[in-house]
């Protein structure tokens, strides 16, 4: 029976200029490797091998998916972002652009309604909630707007009573 039965390991390989070729999972990564070195134009290039060993393979499974799509490893197919076309990208752009000026016109709108809410008594947590900003957006906002606090910060009660540091 194995010493750790299911412990997966998530490694990522890279080059001589720490540019991320490839992310993959495997029991045994010596034996993966293996079959890399054989299978893949890419593999001379590997330079550094970092494993992160993970307690079973459907963890491993979810943190290669996650890897692959948040740092793009340029060999990666399987998990990998689709490539768009030319035409794909410039609507994209076009549309991020149209995005940013509608947020650009709206903000004023929204910095008053939000004003005006926390005058009546909504919190920058609720706020946060309805805008998908972060509670900081309104804390500043309150700030710049010169509505007081309606609690003191907590920061200061997490040191004990009579701490000066």
């Amino acid at each position: 029976m194995p010493k750790n039965p299911g412990r997966t390991a998530l490694y990522r390989l890279f080059d001589a200029q720490d540019t991320l070729l490839y992310v993959g999972i495997a029991e045994d990564p010596k034996s993966r490797w293996a079959q890399h070195a054989a299978d893949k134009t890419w593999w001379p290039q590997v330079t550094r091998r970092d494993i992160e060993w993970l307690p079973d393979r459907k963890l491993a499974e979810e943190a290669e998916r996650s890897a692959i799509e948040g740092e793009g490893p340029i060999h990666n197919t399987r998990h990998a972002a689709p490539h768009l076309s030319s035409q794909e990208v410039a609507a994209l752009f076009a549309q991020y652009k149209a995005t940013v000026k509608l947020e650009r016109q709206l903000r004023p709108k929204v910095k008053q309604a939000a004003g005006q809410e926390m005058l009546t008594g909504a919190t920058v947590g609720q706020l946060a909630k309805a805008t998908g900003l972060t509670p900081e957006v309104f804390r500043r906002m309150a700030r710049d707007l010169g509505i007081e606090r309606l609690r003191p910060p907590t920061v200061g009660k997490l040191k004990p009573e009579g701490d000066v540091s």
